[in-house]
């Protein structure tokens, strides 16, 4: 067995990480693996060169398809036996590839829609092999009575290797500040205003507080949040840091993880990766993040998004140390027995071997 990912992305994000560390694991166990990527992106070359062989094709002209035949010729030449489709734009292309290669196709559902049953897509449905969907949620929404035995439930694991423990990882927090921490994107539906809401109204009780905020975001939306942290004179306990590669580092340098997010989460990475990482986490009920945490032993889940709950979550977490310490525990052991990539490519392993 070997394993084309075909990434059609121009730049790296949590789709390419879950492509990333999946080779990583995959790699670890002596299972050939390859990416297929942009001939003019050297950066996706590069990074996943470090897990995977890379392929190259014209994936940003045509969605592919002018360099259908040397794609093709090179799967062939390596022997792939299973191309694996993350996005919706590159299915057609990954279709062809399967006819002129014969290769097996597995189609990887990342989002919270509901599947469209219309000829087009029932006719999309017949030519995969496999979904593979990253929770219930999606799962849920994606799965089609008359196909069921095609859809698989598959949760996104985390790459363990990326967070070791570090020697310095204790003398990096304050003992004076209670430091809450946020990553993800920067824009309004993931709760960002509610949370430096919150944590204002918090700082206006205690000063023992600051908030610490990692991702990335449209330059309008982190210019929006910049202005309502100088409206409200925050700039003393509110800190952006915008992209961090080392997250592991971030994770072990705050308190408490908020991810107070408003839309249908697909699944909740960060929330395991901060789990692992021995960090509690506060998180909305938006999507699939109640099938993570379980509220009030591993996590705790806000029913409704506002800057009120938001504060009665952090100060439950903050003036307790009996509690905190039985979420980070809990916590940790759902994560290490659950969400793990080596558990994740146990499954997809599986499946893949199981294809007729």
């Amino acid at each position: 067995m070997s394993i084309l990912n075909v990434v059609g992305a121009k730049v790296w994000g949590g789709g390419e990480q879950y492509v990333y560390d999946m080779c990583d694991e995959l790699h670890r166990r002596h299972i050939p693996s390859f990416v297929l990527v942009d001939t003019s992106n050297p950066e996706l070359q590069e990074r996943f060169e470090q897990v995977a062989e890379v392929l190259t094709g014209n994936l940003y002209f045509c969605k592919g398809f002018t360099s259908i035949l040397s794609i093709a010729r090179q799967i062939k030449e390596q022997n792939i036996t299973v191309i694996q489709c993350h996005s919706g734009k590159y299915i057609l292309l990954c279709i062809a590839l399967k006819r002129l290669t014969g290769a097996k196709l597995v189609f990887y559902k990342h989002n919270v829609v509901k599947a469209k049953t219309d000829m087009y897509h029932r006719w999309i449905q017949s030519k995969v092999d496999a979904f593979i969907c990253v929770s219930k949620k999606v799962y849920d929404a994606q799965i089609i009575p008359s196909i069921a035995s095609k859809y698989h439930l598959v949760y996104n694991g985390i790459n363990t290797h990326r967070f070791p423990m570090l020697s310095d990882s204790n003398s990096s927090i304050s003992n004076k500040l209670f430091i809450v921490g946020y990553a993800g994107r920067i824009i309004e539906n993931k709760g960002i205003f509610e949370l430096l809401d919150a944590i204002r109204m918090i700082h206006n009780e205690t000063n023992a507080i600051q908030l610490v905020l990692c991702g990335d975001g449209k330059p309008a939306d982190i210019e929006r949040m910049y202005q309502y942290i100088k409206q409200h004179t925050m700039q003393d306990y509110v800190q952006y840091v915008g992209f961090q590669k080392d997250m592991n580092r971030f994770y072990r340098s705050i308190h408490c993880l908020v991810a107070p997010s408003k839309v249908q989460e697909a699944f909740g990475l960060v929330l395991c990766e901060a789990m692992y990482c021995k960090v509690p986490v506060i998180t909305s009920r938006s999507g699939a993040q109640a099938e993570i945490i379980e509220n009030g032993v591993s996590g705790v889940l806000i029913e409704t998004i506002n800057s009120e709950a938001i504060v009665k979550a952090i100060q439950g977490i903050m003036n307790n140390d009996a509690v905190r310490t039985s979420i980070i525990e809990q916590g940790y052991t759902r994560v290490e027995s659950t969400f793990t990539i080596a558990k994740m490519v146990d499954s997809i392993d599986k499946i893949v071997r199981n294809l007729r």
